[in-house]
């Protein structure tokens, strides 16, 4: 059985909490993405439906780390890495689909480019388009000019947000090089967290990615490859009803990344100027988001028939 294997070619790795909805269309489309052995280990943050007891009844191949409380995202996935035993590892979040040779594709390509240490797919939405999680690494004019800040919307070719969101690249069917990919889905090799350690377990989830790749690049090259395609049903996209939880977890990664790789530390002055800014910069969002109406969840549904082209 492939699923499962001491000598398997992929870990793939999701680590999520209450996700028992997200993993019935995630897991079934693994076997479409990838012909290559495979273990799946998915990591359990003290869910409270039912979804340990749903992954060992419905997909009995799956290995189940359940923790006995949220031990956040970042830790989830370094008690993963400890038991992956694949040459490749895949980390996957609950709330993906994965298209028809996604994985081979992207195993593909790293077995293909040794100077490569971390290798995305194209990442779409629900209705299709593309989400832009292959980016530069962010600037200070990217609180203005984000992924899904409103002059963004408003002015969607200005200079910061095409250089920050690789918009040259949105036409692109070859592999082209990005600073950082996002870890709703990435590949790399288990002997990169040997060389460059495990997820900075400071990160609440958001940003680690980021920070992720910035590490890695010590040891390789980051890659976006844009035939293996993912839907990602991001459930806190532009414009909708956030967490107010979540807005603040975003600024306070944001923070933790800027200030440890680009200032000396606390008591920098670009440090300090940065937590004011982002402060009130979330104390804004959290009033804009109080005052937005709840909408209902978007919906994707997987065929092996169906993969988007980039136009």
């Amino acid at each position: 059985m492939r699923h499962a294997s001491t000598s398997c070619d992929v870990s793939i790795l999701i680590a999520g909490r209450n996700s028992a909805r997200d993993l019935d269309a995630c897991l079934p489309s693994i076997a479409a993405g990838t012909s290559a052995r495979y273990e799946v280990i998915v990591v359990d943050n003290g869910s409270t439906d039912g979804t340990v007891a749903r992954l060992r009844n419905a997909y009995p191949y799956v290995t189940v780390i359940a923790n006995g409380m949220n031990l956040g995202h970042c830790r989830a996935i370094n008690l993963g890495l400890e038991v992956a035993s694949a040459e490749f590892v895949l980390v996957l979040d609950a709330d993906t689909v994965i298209w028809p040779e996604a994985i081979d594709r992207l195993v593909a390509f790293l077995r293909s480019r040794p100077d490569v240490a971390i290798a995305a797919p194209r990442t779409l939405n629900a209705d299709g388009s593309v989400q832009e999680t292959a980016r530069a690494f962010p600037r200070p004019i990217n609180g203005l000019f984000g992924r899904q800040t409103m002059l963004t919307r408003l002015l969607p070719r200005n200079p910061f947000s095409m250089a920050y969101l690789h918009r040259r690249d949105i036409d692109a069917t070859v592999p082209f090089e990005v600073e950082w990919v996002s870890a709703a889905c990435m590949l790399f090799r288990r002997s990169l967290v040997e060389r460059i350690g495990c997820w900075d377990e400071g990160f609440a989830g958001y940003w680690v990615d980021a920070d992720w790749c910035r590490r890695a690049h010590s040891a390789g090259r980051v890659f976006c490859e844009p035939s293996a395609q993912i839907s990602h049903i991001e459930q806190h996209h532009a414009g909708r009803k956030k967490d107010p939880a979540r807005i603040i977890q975003f600024h306070v990664g944001v923070n933790r990344f800027y200030r440890k790789h680009y200032t000396l530390g606390w008591l920098d002055p670009r440090a300090l100027a940065t937590s004011v800014v982002l402060a009130g910069r979330a104390a804004l969002l959290l009033l804009a988001n109080a005052l937005r109406r709840a909408e209902p969840a978007p919906v994707v549904v997987a065929s092996s028939q169906s993969t988007r082209r980039i136009p």
